[in-house]
């Protein structure tokens, strides 16, 4: 995955990578409890090629 420097950073990716023909696969882009692993922000999307791709930041437990 790309890691992003805030959720502001991630959201802006997503939402290029669908501007520019990318589509949204699982969950909405958001925080997300990963229980040991504590809270992340993840953003997952397909690009026109068909590549799952993932933005991700690890944020605070």
């Amino acid at each position: 995955g790309f890691r992003v420097s805030s959720p502001e950073q991630g959201e802006e990716w997503y939402r290029a990578g669908i501007a520019n023909g990318g589509t949204g696969v699982e969950d909405p882009p958001g925080i997300r409890d990963r229980g040991e692993r504590g809270k992340m922000f993840l953003a997952y999307l397909r690009d026109p090629d068909g590549n799952k791709l993932c933005a991700l930041r690890k944020m605070g437990n």
